[in-house]
């Protein structure tokens, strides 16, 4: 028996294992190596940084309406009339 004929069948299984074995891994979300002993992560779809994306600025345009309504009543009281202030004031309470 030939050493190339036992050799080949047997690199092939290996081969055919290491294969397998990466698309299960890909398959369920598991990271992959690199090569170099650190793992490869799967990047999120462009969908959902699409979502991501949308839900910061939506996040961002609610607190800046906040802010802006804030400073309009802070203005107010700056400019306006002392008087009317105080009077609005007595009101609420």
């Amino acid at each position: 028996m030939q050493f190339g004929s036992f050799f080949v069948p047997i690199a092939a299984l290996f081969f055919f294992g290491w294969i397998v074995n990466t698309w299960i891994r890909v398959k369920h979300g598991y990271p992959l190596g690199d090569g170099a002993g650190g793992q490869v992560h799967r990047s999120p779809s462009p969908d959902a940084i699409a979502d991501q994306v949308r839900q910061a600025l939506e996040s961002r345009d609610a607190t800046i309406a906040k802010l802006e309504e804030r400073v309009r009543v802070l203005e107010r009281i700056v400019t306006d009339d002392s008087r009317r202030v105080a009077h609005e004031i007595e009101a609420l309470r």
